[in-house]
């Protein structure tokens, strides 16, 4: 009896089927669900406010760096 070649894919018909980068991968079984709400795992959205002292002080600080490294390279 002749031996059946198993189904190949990929280009030019040269990788057989059985390969793992092919193969669909397990998934994990779903979480059971109460009815609650899930916890989300992201923080609260910061405000406008602190938004803006936040990128005022990067400024600041950024200003005060380039401040010193040229003061560095003059002396």
């Amino acid at each position: 009896m002749p031996r059946r070649k198993s189904p190949v894919t990929g280009p030019m018909t040269v990788q057989p089927m059985e390969h793992g980068s092919i193969t669909p991968t397990q998934s994990q079984p779903m979480m059971p669900t109460t009815g609650k709400k899930p916890n989300t795992a992201f923080p609260k959205k910061q405000s406008a406010r602190t938004d803006a002292v936040g990128i005022a002080r990067a400024r600041i600080m950024r200003r005060n760096s380039l401040r010193k490294q040229r003061q560095a390279q003059k002396g």
